[in-house]
């Protein structure tokens, strides 16, 4: 061989390609970014129904126009949004409220937060407690506006229900007494479970003597407290402008 060549170095031939067959894709199996939106679509779901479920309680106690204004202020809604729900209340507040709900329930996440904000903002906060703690109750149109009307006798309630021991816990969360009256309703629906029903509320009242809580309790539900007496028709009561046969 002559000098100054290199020998070429014999290079080792490639492995050959083993081909792998992909796993079997299970139709259940999502991408992970899927599984991403639909966790923050039932996030933003679980919000929709917070707002839908405790619809009663912020019609009833959320200013409106203050709220609107504060919504306002962070760029949920613009100036025409706002205008448009003020006159859909037609100067109703809680007409207006509904309408600003209604408006709500086709946002997302961040609109929630800012609502629940002005909630501690305009001093409602178990309200805003109940939202961030996504706490339901299916006993809320009925429980929100008793608990209006059961002032400083809740207390008493709470002791009627075996529930006395509950009362320093709930006056030392929250001062105003309808708040006060609502967690004390809400702390018996959890407690009691598929015990807490209309009747056993409606028990409780009448054996604490509050006739006239019951009696707005069953307008609430519907019930008629008074049962329609049928008259008896007078012989002779016929068709009008008919003589009566001697």
């Amino acid at each position: 061989m002559p000098k100054g060549k290199k020998k070429n170095k014999i290079q080792p031939a490639p492995l050959p390609k083993i081909f792998t067959p992909p796993p079997p894709v299970d139709a259940n199996d999502k991408p992970e970014t899927t599984g991403i939106q639909l966790m923050e679509r039932k996030t933003v779901e679980e919000c929709r129904q917070m707002l839908d479920n405790f619809r009663v309680p912020l019609c009833n106690n959320v200013v409106a126009i203050e709220m609107l204004k504060h919504l306002q202020l962070n760029m949920v809604f613009d100036a025409e949004r706002a205008k448009q729900i003020r006159r859909t209340g037609k100067g109703s507040n809680i007409e207006t409220n509904q309408a600003l709900l209604n408006e709500l329930l086709t946002r997302g996440m961040r609109e929630f937060d800012v609502y629940q904000h002005g909630l501690r903002k305009f001093n409602l906060p178990l309200l805003a407690d109940l939202l961030e703690q996504k706490h339901f109750s299916k006993l809320m149109p009925i429980l929100e506006p008793i608990s209006q009307k059961l002032g400083h006798h809740w207390k008493r309630l709470a002791l009627e229900m075996g529930m006395g021991g509950e009362v320093p816990k709930v006056e030392s969360k929250y001062v105003r007494l309808r708040e006060q009256a609502l967690y004390f309703l809400l702390l018996w629906e959890d407690t009691s479970g598929v015990a807490a029903t209309e009747k056993r509320l409606m028990d409780a009242l009448d054996a604490c003597g509050m006739k006239k809580t019951i009696a707005y309790m069953k307008k609430l539900s519907g019930k008629k407290g008074k049962k329609k007496k049928g008259g008896k028709k007078k012989k002779g009561s016929g068709k009008p402008g008919t003589a009566r046969k001697k």
